[in-house]
């Protein structure tokens, strides 16, 4: 039998099997996932009949790059944005370059590094991955602000580190220095990028206006990320930012886009898409690192591992300081700093791990220069990112709830400001319908007064449930009222479930009745639990 074929249905099938295992190891040991799921590349990788993917730039680029950094966008609330603008910017942008340039120091002067070469290394290693650090804060509900400026900022460094990256590699491709290239490179290409990117996301909400088709919306949101991406690196601009700027665009705008039935679908879709594509590159940090461990074989390790821990140290310490300095500096000014900046600062100066994205700009570092000698130093880059990845994700990544405990920060309940919301929807709602009593046509007088019904007794819950401004005893038992209403919802789902399915089985509904009326079940269910 071809061993090749072999080889690669032993992957297929213990490959899933395993990164489903870590990741459902992760989530038991409080850990975040890509650190198992990196220890699944590296026990894969010592086996013989693992494959050694050379995985081209173009595919690391073209393939998982887009759609990563366009759904980490569509999520991003421009006001939050906005309102934590100075310090976002400061991180995306300072602290990029701060850390590439200490970065390229370490390599210059410990490793002899060429200039090019290790502001490449500089520029892979300065963004953070912001999946290891918000699936964090998602479980141990941490409070918005640090979630959203971790996630503006690991949005917009890949943008900045990127362009960096982008100049560094062509400069050292080309083995000369053009300014008219760089130029273009630093400051063209990420305003024309993103202006590219804007106009193609509003193109797109355009056309996804006049379309009421699941399928065909759902394939158009698969597919815009990779024409916008390709569309701006095709004309010399920046597709990271232009696909990042089309991805906050189009995120605003879901309720205009999307009808709810697609929407729903088209969440649980990309979702999925994501979580693949970062388990898959996660695996290749694996793959990779003990490929390249291997190579180093022949190398004095302790040196290398030095040279690695003093990047590791660099880019972690940077990070840190960077954070911190506002703070110090005005406490030295002479102003007073709360407890709570201070806290706010480290939890966000800790989350700095490095992930995907910092894998995909090492794996898509030219094999050769245009003059076609090796790239200086490739192996070496792609060694030293695998080990930054990993030592972040495991030391910053496992004590990150440590840390969140350590200084005291809780889980934010929004339940009162989300009943309050929904109590003023369901009067509004109560409202309207009683203004518009005499207008309704004859035939549906009848069903007013029962969806009036409704919507007393969901107001009348409502207000019940809210426990704003209620003694303690009061709000103890809004939230055991609360608790019970769904509870019995529930139960009556469930008994309506079983009583269809026993239809189903009898023979007197066929199997598309069973999946759409179930389906209506699911939709019910799923609004009640709020999962």
């Amino acid at each position: 039998m071809d061993l090749i074929p072999v080889t690669y249905t032993i992957l297929l099938l213990c490959g899933p099997a395993m990164a489903i295992a870590a990741v459902w190891g992760a989530d038991r040991a409080r850990v975040p996932y890509p650190v198992l799921l990196v220890g699944v590349g590296v026990f894969l990788s010592w086996f013989p009949w693992t494959p050694s993917p050379e995985i081209s730039p173009e595919v690391v680029f073209y393939i998982f790059l887009p759609p990563l950094v366009f759904y980490a966008a569509f999520f991003v609330d421009p006001a939050d944005l906005r309102r934590h603008g100075r310090l976002v910017a400061l991180l995306s942008v300072g602290l990029v370059l701060a850390t590439a340039a200490a970065v390229t120091g370490v390599l210059t002067s410990l490793l002899g590094f060429s200039l090019m070469a290790a502001v490449v290394a500089g520029a892979i290693v300065a963004p953070t991955d912001t999946v290891s650090a918000l699936a964090i804060f998602q479980r141990l509900e941490t409070p918005e602000q640090i979630s959203t400026i971790v996630e503006g900022e690991g949005l917009t460094n890949d943008g900045s580190a990127l362009v960096l990256y982008t100049g560094a590699v062509a400069t050292a491709v080309a083995g000369t220095v053009h300014p008219g290239q760089l130029v273009i490179t630093f400051v063209l290409g990420p305003v024309g990028g993103a202006a590219l990117g804007l106009a193609i996301a509003w193109l797109t909400v355009k056309l996804r206006r006049r379309m009421d088709h699941p399928s065909l919306e759902i394939t158009i949101s698969l597919a815009t990320p990779y024409f916008t991406y390709a569309a701006a690196d095709a004309v010399g601009m920046s597709g990271v930012l232009a696909t990042a700027v089309a991805g906050v665009y189009i995120g605003t705008r879901l309720s205009d886009v999307y009808t709810p039935a697609t929407r729903l679908q088209a969440m649980a879709f990309l979702d999925v898409l994501v979580f693949l594509l970062n388990a898959v590159l996660f695996i290749l940090v694996g793959i990779q690192l003990h490929q390249q461990v291997n190579w180093a074989a022949d190398k004095s390790i302790l040196h290398l591992l030095l040279v690695a821990s003093a990047v590791v140290a660099v880019v972690i310490v940077t990070r840190l300081i960077f954070t911190l300095a506002g703070p110090a500096i005005a406490k030295l000014r002479g102003r007073s700093v709360s407890a709570d900046l201070w806290r706010e600062r480290a939890v966000v100066g800790w989350s700095g791990m490095r992930g995907g994205i910092s894998l995909a700009a090492a794996l898509a570092v030219p094999l050769r220069r245009a003059d076609g000698s090796p790239f200086p130093d490739r192996e070496l880059v792609v060694l030293i990112t695998g080990i930054v990845i990993v030592s972040t994700l495991v030391l910053q990544g496992v004590s990150m709830p440590r840390l969140l405990r350590r200084l005291g920060f809780r889980p934010e309940d929004f339940r009162s400001d989300e009943d309050r919301a929904r109590l003023r929807a369901a009067r509004a709602a109560l409202q309207w319908l009683d203004t518009r009593r005499e207008d309704f046509h004859q035939s549906a007088n009848g069903a007013v007064e029962p969806i009036r019904a409704l919507y007393a007794a969901k107001v009348q819950h409502l207000e019940r449930a809210s426990a704003n401004g209620q003694a303690p005893d009061d709000a103890d038992k809004a939230v055991n009222e609360q608790s019970g209403y769904v509870d019995l919802r529930l139960e009556l789902l469930e008994v309506e479930r079983s009583e269809v399915l026993s239809l189903k089985r009898l023979g007197r509904i066929n199997a598309s009745v069973w999946r759409t009326i179930e389906r209506g079940f699911d939709l019910e269910e799923s609004h009640i639990s709020g999962r």
